[in-house]
């Protein structure tokens, strides 16, 4: 019945009082219970709303997209809510010619929300993992939550093969070394630290790492690239698949993911060509050596007719063809690959903001200097939440993707709450969910510096 005592014959809306949807054409169509009846939880909701995005998308399936509830805490921004911690120096920010966003004059100190590794004294672990599978292969997925390709483990052999005491060292003459995944494969982590997955999860994962990228290679502290914090990594578009490409990036400049090759040997190669072209000629020499040893271990593989094709090209078909695929090109650059029905217009809308205007939306939070600007700030990024609200149940969860990705890009601790909830929702939503683990864990403990390391203090 509704309120003048007359039977309501619309059909019951299936999120019930979890509903947030403020379509008054939505509320005309379905009825809704009392807010304080039934209230499902957001697991719930979210495992109801996931709906795979294929290229073969049909009408009816954008007729029948899901919706997806948005939790209340980042949706809405009230003074009891709002972190009133405001960085003590923001960093300044420019636009390079592809619209992404770099920062400069980045600080030592740091805003609450970003740790050190110092601060995992306080960190309690309920996170633990079971017992290692035997196989190597499974007990490094079991940690990282993706599977690392044929190359990953090619390349460890070839390091052993340069440096059979210590294939970390191998690179040792370019000022780099092995790390992360390889910690596992060459067992390094220490007997007596806790098997979390959340400590795994951020086992050197830097700054501005969204969770397509998984560093293995990375600067040694006494080495030249350490002030930049140089870092290389596998980059894939979803933990189910493949990395499309091997990247860099440079945590103390920005968030900037620049693409060297499809593979771990072509992308160690094309990088140890930029130090050459920058280094004096004493270290020109080694430079060239160890390019030398990857060029032919690389070129062998060919020559063998190995399946596994160890191309140094900088730029592979594959690589060509992603870049087409591509629905954005995100303020790291490296764009966004997102399940896309052409043809329905289905799986990707733009955001509608300039990269300039965006910027300017997250700096008006980062840098507030005042409790009300801040909520004044968040304000407007909650109007563009709202917008990907539509769009998630239109079918269209990229936009909150890109939204979550380049507000991590920009960086601030008083956007985590966003960032968390638009990327985990997104994720679930074309079935990234171990991207969402990613995102969660980094932003619990969110390490702006070199303190990235999470098992040195258990040696």
């Amino acid at each position: 019945m509704d309120a003048g005592g007359r039977r309501d014959n619309r059909q019951m809306c299936k999120y019930g009082t979890g509903c947030y949807q403020k379509n008054p054409m939505h509320h005309e169509k379905f009825r809704h219970p009392e807010k304080e009846k039934n209230v499902p939880d957001d697991k719930e909701n979210r495992e109801m709303n996931k709906r795979p995005l294929a290229s073969n998308s049909s009408e009816d399936e954008v007729d029948n997209t899901k919706r997806q509830k948005f939790d209340s805490e980042d949706s809405t921004a009230s003074s009891s809510e709002v972190d009133t911690t405001i960085p003590s120096s923001a960093a300044e920010s420019s636009e390079d010619e592809s619209g992404t966003h770099t920062q400069t004059n980045i600080e030592p100190s740091k805003e609450k929300g970003e740790h050190t590794a110092d601060d995992q004294e306080e960190e309690v672990f309920e996170d633990i993992l079971p017992p290692s599978p035997e196989n190597i292969k499974e007990s490094i997925k079991q940690k990282f939550l993706v599977d690392m390709p044929d190359d990953f483990y090619e390349f460890f052999e070839f390091c052993k093969s340069m440096n059979k005491d210590s294939p970390f060292d191998a690179l040792s003459a370019a000022g780099l070394k092995l790390c992360g995944p390889f910690d596992v494969l060459g067992k390094r982590i220490p007997a007596k630290a806790p098997r979390s997955g959340s400590l795994y999860l951020r086992h050197y994962r830097y700054y501005y790492d969204p969770p397509e990228f998984q560093t293995v290679i990375t600067s040694k502290e006494d080495g030249p690239h350490a002030s930049k914090l140089l870092h290389i990594g596998y980059f894939r578009d979803s933990p189910s698949e493949a990395p499309v490409f091997v990247a860099f990036n440079e945590a103390n400049v920005g968030p900037k993911i620049t693409p060297l090759a499809d593979n771990l040997f072509g992308a160690v190669y094309h990088m140890l060509a930029k130090l050459i072209d920058d280094s004096n000629p004493f270290q020109r020499s080694k430079l060239a050596a160890l390019q030398e040893k990857v060029k032919l271990h690389a070129n062998r593989s060919i020559i063998n007719g190995d399946a596994k094709n160890l191309s140094l090209d900088a730029k592979t078909p594959s690589m060509k063809l992603r870049d087409r695929q591509k629905v954005s090109t995100t303020f790291h650059g490296a764009g966004l690959v997102v399940p896309y029905d052409k043809k329905n217009d289905v799986g990707y809308r733009e955001i509608p903001e300039s990269n300039a205007s965006l910027k300017k939306i997250f700096k008006n939070i980062v840098e507030a200097d005042t409790e009300q600007a801040k909520i004044k700030g968040l304000d407007v990024l909650h109007e563009l939440i709202t917008n990907v609200q539509f769009a998630n149940d239109e079918g269209d969860p990229g936009m909150g993707i890109e939204l979550g990705l380049d507000a991590f890009a920009y960086g601030g601790e008083s956007l985590h709450n966003s960032i968390r909830h638009l990327l985990t929702v997104g994720y679930e939503l074309v079935n990234r969910d171990e991207f969402s683990a990613i995102i969660s864990a980094h932003l619990d403990r969110r390490v702006k510096g070199p303190d990235v390391d999470m098992f040195k203090k258990y040696l």
